[in-house]
């Protein structure tokens, strides 16, 4: 799929969002879907609201290393 990006938002506080998929719902060592195979997920789409300060970027980067290295395996 393709995406056209025309800009970014409006918020002036730029920080975290909060809710999203249950992690309950993840396998942490592929980053996978414990109810539908193949489907991965990384970054604000999961349902984490950590402290500012760089936590949120590296639960990010590290979950979409992990998905990546599990998509390619497959």
């Amino acid at each position: 799929s393709e995406f056209l990006v025309e800009g970014k938002s409006t918020f002036k506080e730029e920080f975290v969002t909060a809710g999203g998929v249950d992690l309950k719902e993840i396998d942490f060592k592929t980053f996978g879907s414990r109810i539908h195979e193949g489907l991965y997920f990384a970054g604000e789409v999961l349902n984490i609201d950590a402290l500012t300060g760089g936590y949120n970027f590296q639960s990010a980067w590290s979950g979409a290393y992990l998905a990546a290295m599990a998509i390619s395996e497959n």
